[in-house]
């Protein structure tokens, strides 16, 4: 065998091996998860297809693949320290990746937030609603409670 030409097929396909293509979603926050006036001793949800709902947009590449997890709170709590319980149940995520995305009747629906959705990028993009849930103690402190709900979008590849 002539090493010369081995030497060539090999560079050949390290070429062939080495192309790729960069996707680039974007991510941004339609609507916070509000709950409103919360009252102590009386829990309150918000449900995925209330208008209070927390709404994510994705933006990519129609067709691109993409995994979303969700890091959910267990606390909501003051600026001076109190807190108050907020809990997530195994159905209060939805996506919809359609033309029209519809928060009340979504492609996908009744989705576990704590586990890491794979879904596809529609042409006009991903919607993402959150539903949840807080409970407030039987002499909850009045104040203004807020929580960090981090989303975290990747390309999967595919």
């Amino acid at each position: 065998m002539d090493p010369q030409r081995t030497g060539l097929i090999a560079g050949v396909i390290g070429l062939l091996l080495c192309w790729a293509t960069v996707s680039a979603q974007t991510v941004s926050v339609v609507n916070n998860l509000e709950f409103g006036d919360v009252f102590p001793g009386v829990p309150k949800t918000v449900t995925k297809a209330d208008p209070g709902a927390a709404e994510f947009r994705v933006e990519g590449n129609g067709g691109d693949e993409i995994t979303v997890e969700l890091l959910l709170p267990s606390y909501m709590s003051t600026s001076t320290g109190h807190s108050m319980r907020l809990v997530f149940s195994s159905n209060d995520l939805s996506m919809d990746s359609s033309a029209s995305p519809r928060q009340d009747a979504p492609l996908l629906d009744d989705l576990n937030p704590y586990i890491v959705q794979t879904y596809g990028i529609g042409t006009n993009g991903l919607a993402i609603w959150l539903g949840g849930k807080v409970v407030p103690g039987q002499v909850q402190q009045p104040g203004d409670y807020s929580a960090d709900i981090t989303i975290t979008i990747t390309y999967t590849g595919n």
